[in-house]
C-alpha cells in the first residue's frame, strides 16, 4: 500500500491562493481564492479532474485571495465540504455570503483540536497576521509523514515548533526588503519578508532530527519579490548561520500551478 503524500500549489500570491494535498484515498484543497466561478471551475477541472473527488476545502482565513463569494458558489455546486475555524465562521458569512443564502453549502467549522479528513489529520495553529482576520496554519499528518502549511503571517516566534521535524513545508516568503522600499505597501507589514523566512527555516532545521524532503516558498508578492531572489535569500540565510541546506528548495509560481511534490515515508 502506498505511503506517499502529494502536494501541488495551483496558485499562490496576493492575487489568489489554492493548494491541493492528496493521498491514494483523500484529496483536500487548502484555500480556494480563485476569484471567479469560471476560473475556479477551470482550475479544479484542469488540475484535479473530477472536482467531486475533493473531500474538503480547508480555509486558512477570510481574506479574499484565500476564499470568496464566487469560489464558494462553485464549492456549493460541487457539494465540496468547506471547513473554516469556528472563530472565522461569522466573518465568512459577513464578508463573503453577499446576501446569498448558501443553503446547500456543506459548511463545517473546526476548532483548535485535531480533525480528520479521510486519512489526513489536521491541527490548526494561530498565525500572527492582520489583527482583524484570525489566521491559521496547519500541521498535517499522514501515517508518519508530517506536512506544514503556513502563509500570511509576519512573526514565527510562537510557531517555530510546528515546523520542527516536518517532511514537507509550504511557507510564505512574501517580499524582498529592497523591492519593498522601491514599491512600498503598508500591507506588507502583515507578511513575512524573505530574510525572516530564511531565519525560520534555519532554526527549524537546527531543531529537527532530520531534514525535510522539500520546502516550497509561497505567497510571493507579484511586485515586491521574484522567485530567484527569494530562493537566494533563503540560501544566504543558511550560509550566514553555517547550516547545511540539505533539502530541495522550491518556489511556487505565483499565478500558475507548481510541480507536484511527492513526500514519502
Amino acid at each position: 500500500m502506498s505511503s506517499s503524500l502529494y502536494f501541488k500549489s495551483l496558485c499562490s500570491s496576493s492575487s489568489g491562493n489554492c493548494l491541493v494535498l492528496w493521498t491514494d484515498h483523500t484529496r483536500v484543497l487548502i484555500d480556494c481564492g480563485l476569484g471567479s466561478m469560471k476560473r475556479t471551475r477551470q482550475m479544479l477541472r484542469e488540475h484535479l479532474g473530477n472536482p467531486l473527488d475533493i473531500d474538503a476545502t480547508i480555509v486558512s482565513h477570510m481574506h479574499g485571495d484565500h476564499i470568496g463569494y464566487y469560489p464558494l458558489r462553485v464549492l456549493e455546486d460541487y457539494g465540496i465540504k468547506v471547513r473554516v475555524h469556528e472563530e472565522c465562521l461569522a466573518q465568512l458569512k459577513q464578508k463573503h455570503f453577499n446576501g446569498y443564502g448558501f443553503n446547500s453549502l456543506r459548511l463545517k467549522p473546526f476548532s483548535d483540536g485535531p480533525f480528520t479528513v479521510g486519512d489526513l489529520t489536521f491541527r490548526a495553529f494561530d498565525l500572527p497576521h492582520n489583527p482583524f482576520f484570525p489566521t491559521f496554519g496547519f500541521a498535517i499528518k499522514y501515517k508518519t509523514i508530517k506536512v506544514v502549511v503556513a502563509t500570511d503571517f509576519n512573526s514565527w516566534d510562537d510557531s517555530l515548533g510546528q515546523f520542527v521535524d516536518a517532511d514537507f513545508i509550504f511557507v510564505e516568503s512574501n517580499h524582498d526588503l529592497e523591492l519593498l522600499r522601491q514599491h512600498f505597501n503598508p500591507n506588507s507589514q502583515f507578511h513575512m519578508p524573505n530574510p525572516e523566512t530564511g531565519k525560520l527555516l534555519c532554526c527549524a532545521r537546527k531543531d529537527s532530527r532530520k531534514a525535510p524532503q522539500a520546502v516550497m516558498l509561497g505567497h510571493l508578492s507579484l511586485i515586491r519579490n521574484e522567485p530567484d531572489i527569494a530562493l537566494e535569500e533563503i540560501e544566504h540565510a543558511f550560509e550566514d548561520e553555517g547550516t547545511d541546506l540539505d533539502f530541495r528548495l522550491l518556489a511556487a509560481p505565483r499565478l500558475e500551478a507548481s510541480q507536484t511534490v511527492k513526500i514519502s515515508v
